[in-house]
């Protein structure tokens, strides 16, 4: 794949992951093949491979169908008016129909086709039977000449997932696993609402303790932190707990700001930075640089404070439970670790969110009580 792309000339590819795409990725993100970026969404790499075509390169972007709709925004008020070509490839997640345990990709599984029809965008299709990547490549060519993006779909398994794994550098002194910081969590949480972002931290909190308290995200990357900012706003008597990752505060990160804003008190923000995106093949995120402690406290987060180690971590939700927030907390941990089972594969999504929105709702007192909770 990454000769074809050198043989049609692309210049630079951008994009978000998606496990389809792990063999190509994995090659790029050790520098073979055309530059790589790895954007924070979907959104901001149609941007990026916009300003790479204004620059005189031709770009790629690589996608998941899930996000498809972050992209909606730049296409139709930057690339198509300002008439400015790319290609496109998206991962066709829950094509032609999605699997029970991941309801999310129902909808987007469906509609894409059709919005590119709607919004006039010329499309092609790979399968594993064909047609081949250059065949595809050489039929967008005149489509690219007009200023027009060209889209190609991409099913399941129509790309090998076949690049050589890079051999693992030297493990570096014991960092928190996602699921020591999934349990530390638990054992501090005592009755806060636990809100966990889409991916693995999910299936490890509902692995590690289950509970009617837990809203488990899958799909809407990225918005695990307004979730439990508008519930914490709705119920300032609760306490909410969020278990975030690195790649989903990067792909909103402005919500972060949101947050800082409106500053409830009751909303502390665990962040797991393992600065790799697990669920998709490990690619990496782009956080080595970022200092989420900073921007937390640059947002207007009452606190926020790095922690290595169970103790420190404990001890710093200890303090946070216990304080005005909002409060952040940063663990800088390990990449990989077993996935464990999805919460979907036991509960329908629409259970997990009726269960939690009724362990929120206020309990008429019994006679002679006078308390609600």
């Amino acid at each position: 794949m990454l000769d074809m792309l050198r043989t049609h000339g692309y210049g630079l590819v951008t994009g978000v992951p998606c496990s389809y795409f792990a063999g190509p990725l994995r090659l790029l993100d050790r520098g073979e093949g055309p530059p790589y970026v790895a954007a924070v969404n979907e959104g901001s790499a149609i941007a990026v491979a916009a300003g790479t075509q204004l620059g005189g390169r031709l770009p790629l972007v690589l996608a998941q169908n899930s996000g498809f709709g972050n992209m909606v925004n730049p296409l139709t008020s930057l690339v198509l008016p300002y008439r400015i070509p790319m290609t496109v490839m998206v991962s066709m997640r829950g094509y032609p129909t999605a699997d029970a345990g991941e309801p999310q990709h129902h909808w987007m599984g469906r509609v894409v086709p059709s919005w590119l029809d709607s919004l006039g965008i010329a499309r092609w299709m790979m399968t594993k039977d064909g047609p081949s990547l250059d065949e595809v490549l050489k039929e967008t060519r005149p489509v690219l000449d007009e200023g027009r993006p060209a889209f190609i779909l991409v099913e399941k398994g129509a790309i090998v997932n076949d690049a050589p794994k890079a051999t693992p550098p030297a493990a570096p002194a014991r960092q928190l696993t996602r699921d020591d910081v999934v349990s530390a969590v638990l054992a501090e949480a005592g009755d806060a609402r636990l809100l966990s972002t889409t991916g693995y931290l999910s299936r490890s909190l509902f692995n590690l303790g289950d509970s009617d308290r837990n809203f488990y995200m899958q799909g809407s990357m990225g918005h695990a932190a307004g979730i439990a900012l508008g519930a914490a706003l709705a119920r300032p008597d609760k306490q909410f707990v969020i278990l975030d990752g690195d790649g989903a505060v990067l792909m909103h990160m402005g919500s972060l700001a949101t947050i800082g804003d409106v500053a409830p008190l009751n909303l502390v923000h665990v962040v797991f930075d393992n600065g790799v995106y697990d669920s998709t093949g490990g690619q990496r995120t782009g956080s080595q640089r970022t200092d989420f402690v900073a921007a937390a406290l640059a947002c207007g987060y009452r606190d926020a404070r790095s922690a290595d180690t169970v103790d420190e971590l404990r001890t710093a939700l200890r303090t946070a439970n216990a304080s005005s927030g909002p409060s952040a907390i940063v663990v800088r941990g390990a990449p990989g670790g077993s996935a464990g089972e999805r919460a979907s594969s036991n509960l329908s999504v629409s259970d997990i969110g009726n269960r939690f929105r009724e362990s929120l709702a206020p309990r008429a007192p019994a006679a002679g009580d006078g308390t609600s909770s």
